[in-house]
């Protein structure tokens, strides 16, 4: 697996969120556990120096699905592009870092919540990258599974490979819960893979949180040719046991008892690993 950076522990980014997340008395917990792998995955492939340099010919990373902006906040610190000091003042009145993701933060590409609109955007900044004639600055764009029942997600993915974008990587987070219920309770998508397919598109179903097989099938879509896209089957809630698959942890917030409950389980994850 050819990665630019080592992977930060996503144990770790986890303990970040809770923080977070608990002095800010945030919602959001579900999603933003999901999608911890990925974003390590993320921005453990992409020159961080040009992201830090902001030059033109970095990688852009949009996170499009914008309610997991603990985790985007919280992982970018363990890169070093945003300071630890500044999670302190996460959604409190008065910070920048709100409870969705805003280009208002520092080295934040662009500002998402509304949901269906970050992968318009990333096919844009893949076409302006290739068009520049830059080719080794991938643009992800990280969506949700209940997002991508928006019309203007495959509007864009039409375009995308229409244009050939093979230097555009649109991950999914297939956690399988929406807002309040099942995602397939709204729209069923299932089979996922053959829908990507039909459109045109290398897919790869990987598990989600295991960062080898998303080192890897990023590593294979940057190295290719082919426009593709990853499937990431999640877990809603990963990491917090009493959070895991419940659709209500999409807005509960953390008593002082439950966020003690949630680092002692990510410490005993901890001591299990050594």
């Amino acid at each position: 697996m050819k990665t630019t950076n080592k992977f930060a522990d996503p144990l770790e980014v986890r303990r970040t969120i809770l923080g977070m997340l608990y002095r800010g008395q945030a919602s959001h917990l579900g999603t933003n556990m999901s999608a911890v792998e990925m974003l390590v995955s993320i921005f453990g492939s992409v020159d961080l120096k040009r992201i830090q340099d902001k030059g033109q010919n970095r990688s852009r990373v949009i996170v499009s699905k914008g309610h997991c902006a603990a985790a985007t906040y919280a992982t970018m610190a363990h890169y070093g592009l945003l300071g630890f000091d500044e999670l302190e003042n996460y959604h409190k009145d008065g910070s920048l870092l709100a409870g969705h993701v805003s280009h208002a933060v520092e080295r934040v590409e662009h500002s998402t919540g509304a949901l269906g609109h970050g992968l318009s955007v990333a096919v844009g900044c893949a076409l302006g990258l290739r068009s520049r004639g830059v080719h080794d600055a991938p643009v992800f764009s990280l969506m949700g599974d209940g997002e991508i029942q928006e019309g203007s997600i495959w509007e864009a993915l039409m375009l995308a490979k229409h244009l050939n974008l093979n230097n555009l990587i649109p991950m999914v987070d297939n956690n399988r819960i929406s807002s309040i219920t099942n995602t397939d309770a709204v729209i069923d998508m299932k089979p996922l893979e053959n829908r990507f397919a039909g459109f045109g598109y290398k897919v790869h179903n990987v598990e989600g949180h295991d960062l080898n097989a998303l080192g890897e099938a990023i590593d294979d879509l940057v190295s290719g040719t082919e426009i593709g896209v990853i499937i990431c089957n999640t877990v809603k809630g990963k990491g917090v046991p009493f959070a895991e698959w419940e659709p209500i942890w999409h807005y509960r917030t953390l008593s002082e008892e439950l966020y003690k409950q949630a680092i002692a389980h990510l410490d005993e994850e901890k001591n299990n690993e050594r």
